[in-house]
């Protein structure tokens, strides 16, 4: 048996991309094309350069997340019990996902309505519109959907009680695997793309709300991520993403992905040319942006320091904490008098130091939050 040692690079790539998605959410307030409907828009000096950055950036983030979700939701399964398994995720996921939806993503939500000037109470707007139309969940949707993910994980896991054993020996070919996985992230955000925008939010039931075009895709990396777990990737004979090959791929195809964007709509091109072209570009930008981060993460963060550690530490409670606190921030800026840039770097940096020190002054003494080193790591 291989020793189970901690992989700190993907402690760090979580804190990273938790702090991208927040420069992210920053960023659709200055944005050329901002939807209408998002929270808080300073519509004083919109900017091209953010839209690029939204449609960039919103294709990597969220694989990367439940990539290593899936990872550490089979570690942590095979080394709990099933019920002690879901103990802990009632106090670390349950409990913070129906705090949030209940008394957290409405007021925010009623922010598309206060930085509006439009005449209506915050309880009128609860009581009315928020269960209607208005009805969404913030950045908390990401735990509903892990919640679902984690039930599918522990069926399966039921059902096939070998996947409870790692694999007696690394793999290192995993070529196979990729190209159809990729294969069927292609097909299927084209299958669905055909029909549906790739950017629709849809509520099942009020309980999840998801984009019904990426649901595939959120499936594959997190399963990926447990079959990583079981096949003992990142381990000194197992398979490591080699991070300048996917680097690249990330680079070319990234570029590809801007180009038929915003050019293939302004040449007339057909909805299904359209569709179909999307989808290639996108499932192979979201492949290889994965896999190369995995890679990079690896190779220049795989030590912790005492910086790295605490950015680890606060990271949940960042992304609990961020929207409830950017959004009446970048409200707050709308009348300051400076160039869009430096604004939006200020409210980026002013959002991330409150959201940090808040995660470990106050959030950390609940449990669901507490640092790592005093929490009961599982």
């Amino acid at each position: 048996m291989y020793a189970q040692q901690r992989l700190y690079f993907l402690d760090h790539l979580k804190w990273f991309i938790i702090w991208l998605m927040v420069v992210f959410h920053a960023a659709m307030c200055y944005m050329a094309f901002a939807p209408q409907w998002w929270y808080v828009v300073d519509s004083r000096e919109p900017v091209f350069s953010a839209t690029v950055f939204i449609c960039w950036a919103d294709i990597f983030i969220m694989p990367v997340m439940f990539f290593i979700s899936g990872y550490f939701g089979l570690q942590s399964l095979v080394r709990h019990e099933e019920k002690e398994f879901w103990r802990r995720k009632l106090w670390r996921i349950v409990l913070p996902w129906l705090f949030g939806v209940l008394f957290i993503a409405p007021p925010v939500t009623y922010l598309i309505l206060a930085s509006r000037s439009v005449p209506m109470d915050f309880w009128t707007f609860y009581t009315t519109l928020f269960w209607g139309p208005l009805y969404e969940q913030a950045q908390y949707w990401y735990l509903g959907a892990l919640l679902a993910l984690y039930v599918l994980l522990t069926l399966a896991v039921r059902l096939f009680p070998a996947l409870r054993t790692r694999s007696a020996e690394p793999v290192r070919r995993q070529g196979r695997l990729f190209l159809a996985l990729f294969l069927l992230t292609f097909l299927s955000i084209g299958v669905l793309g055909s029909y549906l925008s790739p950017d629709l939010w849809q509520p099942f039931f009020y309980v999840l709300v998801l984009q019904p075009v990426r649901i595939p895709t959120y499936l594959i990396f997190f399963f990926l991520g447990a079959h990583a777990f079981r096949q003992h990737w990142f381990a000194a004979a197992g398979y490591t993403p080699t991070h300048p090959l996917w680097l690249v791929g990330c680079f070319l195809f990234s570029a590809l992905y801007l180009w038929q964007r915003f050019t293939l709509p302004a040449l007339g091109a057909s909805a299904q040319v359209i569709a179909w072209t999307n989808a290639f570009c996108q499932a192979a930008f979201t492949w290889t942006a994965t896999l190369g981060l995995l890679g990079f993460f690896q190779r220049y963060l795989g030590r912790t320091t005492p910086l790295r550690a605490r950015l680890s530490e606060t990271s949940y409670g960042v992304y609990y904490l961020h929207m409830a606190v950017l959004f009446p921030v970048v409200w707050a800026a709308r009348s300051i008098d400076l160039g869009v840039y430096f604004k939006y770097a200020l409210v980026c940096l002013v959002t991330l130091l409150l959201c940090d020190f808040l995660a470990r002054y106050g959030l950390s003494h609940l449990s669901a939050f507490a640092l790592r080193k005093r929490a009961d790591k599982g």
